[in-house]
């Protein structure tokens, strides 16, 4: 008999848990009153509560938008990788009740170190998981391996309120780079790392990462098999050629391929002068998942204070900006895996408000409003402010506008966390941006107030 290639009990478990998967996606869902159809984790929820993952609640509703606790989390992640906690394990925190339906769960993970206290010697099962601590539990219960932070890892993990020197930076990298990330309904400039978890969030986090460990393990099923065909010579030799992360290419551009995973796909290009740039990236398969766009402006630093959002129609992600001369680089990010695209850059025109380059000066006081034309994606506006004041920037229309306040290189933030439009911040003195956009491409026009007090 032919020897399986899925080798250990591990992967059989991972395949069958597929199996289970791919079952329950064309069986009858178990609906929720509170997850109706169409809703935006609806998918990740049915499928996982159908392979016993995860849980509704005793009066029949899943409840998505309430928050995981940490020792809630812990078990959902056992559950997903087919983990049975030691029956022996007890008595690991002074927090964790003895004999509480967590305290095996708690204590397991806590002797093989996928989850350590926090500084006063508590665990805190009660308390809820926020995003990069789960995205961490994760990583350890699920066995992926993590890197140090790179050069390259920060060119990926750009968010404002993130910071790359963070302990849990290198988890968010690997989650953006395994594919386990984005999910619906994160995006933006920034990624609240501290937020709590929410339920529907959390089956999106774990759905993803059951599908990127079966795509690894098939993986090493298939290289195991070949090495085994090679050395009885049953294959011949194969030349499999690397798909470069950041290609260099030439300004305007067309150019296309498909992903690897969820992985990022960038393109490295120079603007010669000053441009109108309109960048369109879609997906070949038509209606079929999102692509994520974004555009940095290299600096010679490595980091980028210009950048620019793209905005999602459907399977499309669009830019139009005005550039400056210099190092571009646009990442595209699909949600789904292993998908061809198309991406495009040419010169395009505007309405003189398109850029960093083209910002309008804004005052504290003034109260402006205006309109996005047809074609417009967005508008730009500066202000400057040569000593530390507490201010509130109010932009109208929150469920349509987007609005984006960069602080530039001469503003000291003292740390990671920045201004954002609607709320009052204390802002430090120095070069301010704000951009005014659409929360998605629309034919019409939109109406906008922005006032600076």
């Amino acid at each position: 008999m032919t020897p399986c290639p899925i080798s250990n009990m591990k992967t059989l478990r991972t395949a069958v848990l597929l199996l289970s998967l791919a079952l329950v996606s064309t069986a009858q869902a178990a609906v929720f009153p509170d997850v109706p159809g169409g809703f935006i984790y609806q998918e990740e929820i049915e499928m996982l509560v159908n392979a016993q993952v995860i849980n509704g609640n005793p009066d029949g509703n899943f409840y998505p938008g309430r928050s995981v606790n940490r020792a809630e989390m812990l078990k959902m992640l056992y559950k997903a990788k087919g983990k049975s906690p030691d029956p022996s394990s007890h008595s690991c925190f002074p927090d964790v009740e003895s004999g509480s339906w967590y305290e095996q769960f708690v204590c397991d993970a806590a002797a093989n170190r996928y989850v350590q206290g926090y500084a006063d010697g508590a665990f805190k099962p009660d308390s809820p998981v926020s995003r990069v601590e789960a995205l961490k539990m994760i990583a350890e219960v699920f066995g992926i391996e993590i890197e140090e932070i790179t050069e390259r890892s920060r060119e990926i993990v750009k968010f404002v309120d993130v910071s790359t020197a963070a302990w849990y930076t290198k988890y968010l990298y690997a989650a953006f780079e395994k594919g386990i990330l984005p999910i619906a309904g994160q995006a933006g400039a920034r990624f609240s790392p501290n937020s709590p978890l929410l339920r529907g969030e959390a089956a999106a986090y774990i759905f993803n990462a059951l599908q990127v460990q079966i795509a690894e393990e098939r993986e090493e099923a298939e290289a195991e098999a070949a090495l085994e065909g090679r050395e009885s010579g049953d294959l011949a030799e194969e030349t499999v050629e690397e798909d470069s992360a950041v290609q260099e290419i030439a300004f305007p551009f067309n150019a296309g391929g498909k992903f690897i995973g969820k992985k990022v796909k960038a393109y490295r290009f120079s603007i010669p002068g000053k441009k109108v740039v309109l960048f369109t990236a879609s997906l070949q398969s038509a209606g079929i998942g999102k692509i994520n766009c974004r555009l940095y402006k290299m600096e010679t630093d490595g980091f980028s204070s210009e950048y620019y959002f793209g905005f999602q129609s459907e399977y499309r992600c669009y830019i139009l900006a005005a550039l400056e001369q210099g190092e571009y680089q646009i990442e595209l990010q699909p949600a789904l895996k292993d998908v061809t695209y198309s991406v495009s850059a040419e010169e395009s025109t505007g309405d003189g408000n398109d850029g960093f380059g083209e910002a309008k000066e804004f005052t504290i006081g003034l109260t402006k409003t205006d309109v996005l034309q047809e074609n417009d994606l967005q508008d730009f506006y500066k202000f400057t402010l040569d000593s530390e004041k507490n201010l509130r920037l109010d932009a109208s229309n929150s469920a349509e506008i987007a609005c984006i306040i960069y602080a530039m290189e001469d503003v000291d933030l003292f740390g990671f966390t920045g201004p954002q439009c609607n709320q009052n911040y204390t802002y430090p003195a120095g070069t301010y941006f704000i951009s005014i956009g659409r929360k998605a491409p629309k034919a019409s026009m939109q109406t906008y107030t922005v006032q600076l007090r």
